[in-house]
């Protein structure tokens, strides 16, 4: 079985693919890393909880989360990385990178 990790980077209030999210990756092992606004949903206890269900790993980008004035504030399930972690992510880690 493939392993899909999705690259997310628009707010929880601007993409609404979660479910497109799901479907995609099937019974695929998923991870999604956030970038940019979507970082935001490591903040949002109900947006943020339902990717946690989708998810397998959800990171969330350290700069990204610092950037908004939020260090350390990801809620607990988020892992937070940085950018050598990311890449490493997408290229040994999973086989397929989708970006929603």
């Amino acid at each position: 079985m493939r392993s899909k990790l999705f690259l997310l980077f628009k707010s929880p209030h601007e993409f609404t693919g979660l479910d497109m999210l799901e479907s995609i990756a099937g019974q695929a092992k998923r991870g999604v890393i956030l970038f940019e606004d979507a970082a935001y949903y490591a903040l949002d206890p109900i947006k943020g909880k339902r990717l946690l269900e989708l998810g397998k790993d959800v990171f969330v980008m350290k700069d990204d989360l610092s950037a908004r004035g939020f260090t350390g504030m990801a809620m607990p399930g988020f892992i937070e990385i940085d950018y050598h972690q990311a890449v490493d992510l997408i290229m040994e880690q999973y086989d397929q990178t989708i970006t929603l």
